[in-house]
Parts: C-alpha cells; sequence; structure tokens
C-alpha cells in the first residue's frame, strides 16, 4: 500500500490534490492511503507518530511553517518520501529542489501536468524498492541491503566478505564473478573491480590515488592497469548521476 500525504491550509485546495491524486490512480490496481492535513504542525506530529510516507503534496506558502520547512524536517529525521511541491508562484523553487524534492507544480495545474509529477514519483519509488540485493550468509540466513549501502566486497578464499554503510561485515560463498554480474545486472556501471579480489562501489570512493582508493576509511588496492580506467569509469558514472 502507498501511503500519501496532503498537505495545505486551503481546504478547496486538499480537495484539489486529493481528486488529482484519485483520477491518478483511477485505472492503477495499486492501493493507496490518503491523510489530509490542514497545517504543517498537524502533518508533522502524524509524521513523527506514524512513520514515513511514500508520497507528500506539500503546499509551500502555508501559515506558521513554510512547506520547504517541513521537507527539511522530515528530510533530518531520514525520510525518504517523495516529495511534490505545490505553489502558486516558482519563486520557492531552488529552496524546494535543496531538499531534494521530485518535483514542483504551480498552481493552478492540469491532471497532465500532475500526472508527469506523479509518473517521474513513481518511477523513482519502483526504482528504489527493485534496488536491493539478497545475500545467502555463511553459517545460515539471508539478509537484504540496499545497493547504495554496499560500499565495497573483498574476496576472502571460497567466501566473499561485503562491507556495508552502517559499519557491518556480511559473508557468502557466491562466487566474486557471479556477484560482479549480479551487481552489474541490478545498478549498471555503479560497481568495478579495481584489482584482483575486489569490488567497489563508485558512489562510496572517498578518495583515487595511482595505487589504492578509500573507502570509509579502507584502503584498497589498485591495479597498475586499472587506474586510469578506474579513473574514466568513476567520473563518468559521477557525472551521468548528477544529470
Amino acid at each position: 500500500m502507498l501511503r500519501i500525504a496532503i498537505c495545505d491550509d486551503i481546504p478547496e485546495q486538499l480537495d484539489i490534490m486529493e481528486k488529482a491524486v484519485l483520477s491518478y490512480f483511477s485505472s492503477d490496481s495499486q492501493e493507496i492511503r490518503i491523510s489530509k492535513y490542514h497545517n504543517a504542525m498537524e502533518f508533522l506530529d502524524d509524521f513523527e507518530a506514524e512513520g514515513d510516507f511514500d508520497i507528500v503534496l506539500l503546499d509551500i506558502c502555508m501559515p506558521g511553517m513554510l512547506g520547504t520547512d517541513v521537507a527539511a524536517a522530515m528530510r533530518s529525521q531520514k525520510s525518504q518520501a517523495e516529495i511534490i511541491f505545490l505553489s502558486t508562484s516558482d519563486e520557492f523553487a531552488i529552496e524546494a529542489f535543496s531538499v531534494h524534492a521530485a518535483h514542483y507544480i504551480v498552481k493552478p495545474f492540469t491532471q497532465k501536468q500532475f500526472d508527469q509529477a506523479m509518473d517521474r514519483v513513481m518511477e523513482s519509488i519502483r526504482q528504489r524498492h527493485s534496488r536491493k540485493i539478497i545475500f545467502r550468509l555463511v553459517g545460515g540466513g539471508i539478509q537484504v541491503e540496499e545497493i547504495n549501502d554496499i560500499l565495497f566486497v573483498e574476496s576472502n578464499g571460497h567466501n566473499q566478505k561485503i562491507y556495508v554503510n552502517d559499519g557491518s561485515i556480511l559473508e557468502t560463498r557466491l562466487a566474486l564473478a557471479q556477484l560482479a554480474s549480479t551487481l552489474e545486472s541490478i545498478s549498471p556501471g555503479q560497481f568495478i573491480s579495481p584489482g584482483k579480489g575486489y569490488i567497489v562501489n563508485l558512489s562510496a570512493i572517498h578518495v583515487i590515488k595511482s595505487d589504492y582508493i578509500e573507502i570509509q576509511n579502507h584502503k584498497i588496492p589498485v591495479a597498475n592497469r586499472k587506474y586510469r580506467q578506474l579513473q574514466e569509469k568513476y567520473f563518468k558514472f559521477v557525472f551521468k548521476k548528477d544529470v
């Protein structure tokens, strides 16, 4: 089920946004739950009590607290909600995208404009939910990890040690070549081998030197013949990501 929040201090606008949401999902089997809020504090109280939403439609100019400040408060609590701002002007667009808004819609809007924004949001949600990998652990059990949380993989004989963003280390018997292939299929271009026995997440690299790379204070050796290739792939990945 998708949890959708709508926050606007004008009741008529709440109704307009709710109708737009219902229209968007009218031909979709996706189950949704819509929560409506008349002011920013009411929304934040519910957000803190009930947990994160999947999609949040936020008016910007509300009494007492701007929508951009609401979004900043959400992000400070690690919210991954897809936020769409709605405003009568575009003067807050820069502030909106500084809190990683998915879209900015100027009122009044058409259903087509709203649908285009929602298409972007739904694609982002689909990608986020599909960018996971399941590891079968040495000693039994399985663990699911977000692709972006994997820092690097180090080969340890027949086992592979997976270093994760939270400091934990997982161990699996999956062959290194097979693991590399799986990571590539989930997120093309994001992982590369800097030398024998390692796979690294390009987005996790802090330092690149001619003989090593650094990821969260771990120094990983770079083969002489791989340095230039690593550099090229790193910059290609980073610039493509920022576009």
